[in-house]
């Protein structure tokens, strides 16, 4: 009986390894390690934020859709970008830009960043004492991870002029996404924390794993991940739990719409409070604040607002109002006597040249950072702030 209980294995397992080698073969699942490979690796956790850069650390940026190729090196204070001194060196100019994805350089080289090409315009021409820090993603990716890095990390830097990046499309919105954990007395943040995001290992990942990754092992079988597959699909079973989804996911493109905003006023009125008060640090600390706002690409080309709909996007631009969220936004700084810089008459200006956003991805490409970083000069030098 034993025998034959063995004998029985040994073909099931056999049967199972065959399976595996052909489904491997000729139709290869999408495996946990490949999924990994393939998601950006730049993250490492804070316990402050919900995350931040690794230190000492090159990560790699892959489109899934042929778009761009390459990585992204972070220096030993986890800064994209080359090395520098904490402490500032004498007669220094020191730059600091805080901000998203956007800022960081999603998609583009280490020397195709904005802030990258700003520090080398401002050398150019002349400004040979110039130091600009790239200080995009190291404090997260919302206004109020940025306000708990700059007062926590940022300002220990001593900047001279430090740079909030607001990025219209969703810097209100990603707001609804944390929950602050703990607040001082004033009801800033201290501690924050992500409804839906963590970091594993240097990936940034939804907190809800699909049911065919839960198992370590099984996670990596072709055989496995086929037959769950077929089983979901088919017959239904072994259902996903949904993923977590924000406040900004389910109402993408909602600050941007005047008919939709006021489903945000809430982080409207946090977003406001958070950039007075990284302006009051840093002019307590004898810098100088500036705003710069930077637009979403279906601002200039209406046809990019087509691949939104995949995402569930249903609040639109409306006609001859489609700067609305740029002159909201105006209204609130003036109120508080912020400096900011708007660069979509910049991206309109050149709308007939090269495109200057990744079509799908919708990051700007190496066009879209350079007319982002000539714009920020020519503001920089016109208003003799660097000076």
């Amino acid at each position: 009986m034993v025998k034959k209980i063995i004998i029985f294995l040994t073909i099931i397992l056999i049967g199972i390894g065959i399976a595996e080698f052909i489904i491997r073969r000729f139709k290869p699942q999408q495996t946990y390690s490949k999924s990994v490979e393939n998601s950006i690796n730049c993250y490492d956790k804070n316990s402050l934020i919900p995350f931040t850069l690794a230190k000492n650390h090159t990560c790699r940026m892959v489109n899934i859709n042929g778009e761009y190729s390459t990585t992204a090196t972070m220096n030993s204070l986890g800064y994209r970008g080359k090395e520098f001194t904490d402490e500032k060196k004498v007669g220094v100019k020191r730059i600091m830009i805080v901000g998203d994805s956007m800022t960081f350089g999603w998609g583009v080289a280490d020397n195709e960043t904005y802030p990258f090409l700003t520090e080398n315009l401002l050398k150019a021409g002349g400004r040979q004492n110039i130091e600009v820090i790239n200080a995009g993603y190291i404090g997260g990716l919302s206004l109020d991870s940025f306000y708990v890095y700059l007062k926590n990390e940022g300002m220990k830097l001593k900047p001279d002029l430090v740079i909030v990046s607001f990025f219209i499309f969703n810097d209100i919105e990603d707001l609804a996404a944390n929950k602050w954990v703990k607040v001082d007395g004033k009801g800033l943040p201290e501690k924050i924390e992500s409804c839906c995001h963590e970091v594993d290992g240097n990936i940034l990942r939804n907190k809800i794993i699909s049911f065919k990754y839960r198992y370590p092992i099984l996670q990596e079988s072709h055989f496995y991940l086929a037959i769950i597959d077929l089983l979901q699909r088919r017959f239904r079973m072994f259902p996903d739990r949904a993923l977590l989804s924000t406040k900004g996911e389910e109402y993408l493109g909602c600050t941007l719409n005047p008919d939709c905003r006021d489903k945000f006023r809430e982080e409207e009125v946090k977003a406001l409070k958070l950039i007075t008060k990284m302006k009051k640090i840093t002019e307590e600390e004898g810098g100088e604040f500036l705003v710069l706002v930077l637009p979403v690409d279906y601002q200039i080309y209406p046809e990019a607002s087509a691949k939104y709909e995949r995402y569930g996007m249903k609040w639109y631009l409306v006609p001859g109002e489609e700067d609305f969220a740029q002159k909201r936004l105006a209204e609130l700084l003036y109120t508080q006597q912020i400096d900011y810089l708007d660069l979509l008459p910049e991206y309109r200006e050149k709308k007939n040249g090269a495109y200057p956003f990744y079509p799908i991805d919708a990051h700007f490409n190496p066009v879209g950072t350079k007319i982002a970083a000539e714009g920020l000069v020519s503001f920089l030098i016109k208003n003799n702030i660097i000076n």
